[in-house]
């Protein structure tokens, strides 16, 4: 009753996953390859990144491996708001990569900073990442926070909450 139907239709058909999504949330920029949607208020800044790419070998779950995709995708698809600029992972503090398993699936679960290259931005970012055995590929589901007065924990903590409603769909529900 109270999720983005719209949205959480369009993740499923394109990338055979379920996300639940809230309303409130709107398709900023969409490829075949990835998808960024996000929450606006003139305050804050709440976003959701889903993006997949072919399945090659262990070491895609890496944190150098991890960041680079993620760093790939944003620049590509993410600009940011003055001439130049885009979103890549800050390294003020390294990320983490922590392995976790979760609804039975092994995922890679990657927290940090992210900035803003050749502007004034950043917040918290965090992402889960599993492989898609079946299709042979890899999905990621980020999502990150840009609330430049606000303490951040509450607003990623309500982030955490739409990623961990991932789930691969299945078979019948994704045609």
């Amino acid at each position: 009753r109270y999720s983005n139907q719209k949205l959480e239709l369009l993740v499923q058909q394109k990338f055979g996953i379920s996300l639940t999504i809230p309303k409130g949330y709107r398709l900023n920029r969409q490829a075949d390859d990835f998808v960024w949607i996000s929450s606006e208020t003139p305050f804050t800044s709440q976003g959701i990144l889903v993006y997949s790419y072919p399945y090659t070998s262990d070491s895609t779950f890496t944190e150098k491996y991890l960041v680079g995709k993620r760093d790939f995708f944003t620049k590509k698809y993410i600009p940011g708001p003055s001439y130049g600029s885009y979103m890549i992972t800050g390294h003020f503090y390294e990320p983490s990569v922590t392995p976790m398993m979760f609804k039975g699936r092994y995922f890679a679960m990657l927290r940090g900073l992210w900035e803003v290259k050749n502007d004034y931005m950043g917040g918290p970012f965090v992402s889960l990442t599993t492989l898609d055995q079946k299709h042979n590929k890899i999905i990621t589901v980020g999502a990150y926070v840009y609330a430049p007065k606000d303490e951040k924990r509450n607003f990623v903590r309500q982030m955490e909450a739409i990623l961990f409603s991932f789930s691969l769909a299945d078979s019948t529900s994704a045609k």
